[in-house]
């Protein structure tokens, strides 16, 4: 039996980009660097306890095409402690996915996942704190998100470059979630990675999930076409992604590569032509009070 394995890049393009942590706040309270944000770094980074995003009786609903049970569920949800439950409200609201699209409404979706310690929510919170959707824009800021969250560890890159990098890597993510056809990545078989040099533009795939392929339609042949050109693909996403975002400051960006790992869960999106947005289903806004929005000072 033939082996399906991961697609590995030993290349790098170039892509045309548009050339210490201090305090956490959240529900009004300081959160410290040291004890407190390794826990939660801790949990952020080995969630292996936590159900898949796919069980999830959110996800389940809008992959079953129930458009209206999904938004019952989010509105039920909102002043819950479920992070997971706020990341999934926030990329349908982000993305238009069975209600009206609305980006800033979703930034304040991801912040409050963040802050209840969704590691999925808080690096889209980063990407629009990146793009300044629902918020401030600041790499900056981004960038302390991100490594809060467990990118670039070793501090390999300013707070800024990974600000930026982040940001592009978060655009290139949807974008893929958004254009890849149903079943291009097979689950639950291996990352896709890549490194990003923020100050030389340039990005490497260093590997992808498994690609699926089409079903064969000739009798007896075993030849199946792949769904997607995953390096193609990918490159293109990100290309795009760092047209986008907003034009960095060049000086400030380090000539240094970084590991970035991008969000192909498509577990939303691929359902999303069974019912696609309708004013009619509307989730509530989160009042002030609700939204435990992390700030950074």
């Amino acid at each position: 039996m033939a082996l399906c394995t991961p697609f590995f890049s030993p290349g790098a393009r170039k892509v045309t980009a548009q050339p210490t942590m201090n305090r956490l706040w959240i529900k009004g309270r300081p959160w410290i660097k040291g004890l407190a944000a390794l826990a939660v770094v801790a949990s952020w980074a080995a969630p292996a306890g936590a159900a898949p995003l796919s069980s999830h009786p959110i996800a389940l609903a809008v992959r079953h095409g129930d458009c209206n049970g999904a938004v019952d569920l989010a509105n039920s949800a909102q002043t819950s402690n479920d992070g997971q439950a706020a990341f999934l409200i926030g990329r349908m609201l982000d993305e238009g996915i069975c209600v009206k699209q609305d980006v800033v409404e979703a930034a304040h979706r991801f912040a409050r996942g963040a802050s209840l310690g969704d590691r999925g929510a808080a690096l889209e919170y980063a990407t629009k704190v990146g793009l300044g959707e629902g918020t401030e824009q600041s790499y900056e800021r981004a960038g302390q998100i991100c490594r809060e969250a467990g990118f670039d560890p070793q501090s390999r890159l300013s707070t800024y470059a990974l600000g930026y990098a982040c940001t592009v890597r978060g655009v290139a993510s949807r974008m893929l979630r958004e254009r890849l056809p149903k079943g291009a990545f097979r689950q639950n078989t291996g990352a896709l990675l890549v490194d990003f040099n923020p100050g030389s533009a340039a990005m490497s795939i260093r590997s992808t999930p498994q690609v699926g392929h089409e079903q064969s339609v000739q009798t007896g042949s075993s030849i199946r076409k792949p769904l997607v050109d995953a390096p193609h693909a990918i490159e293109d996403a990100w290309e795009s992604a760092a047209s986008v975002v907003p034009k960095p400051e060049a000086a400030r960006l380090v000539n240094q590569p970084i590991e970035l790992s991008l969000d192909v869960d498509t577990t939303l999106e691929d359902w999303r032509k069974v019912e696609q947005a309708d004013a009619n289903h509307d989730i509530r806004t989160l009042q002030d009070t609700d939204r435990h929005m992390p700030m950074i000072h």
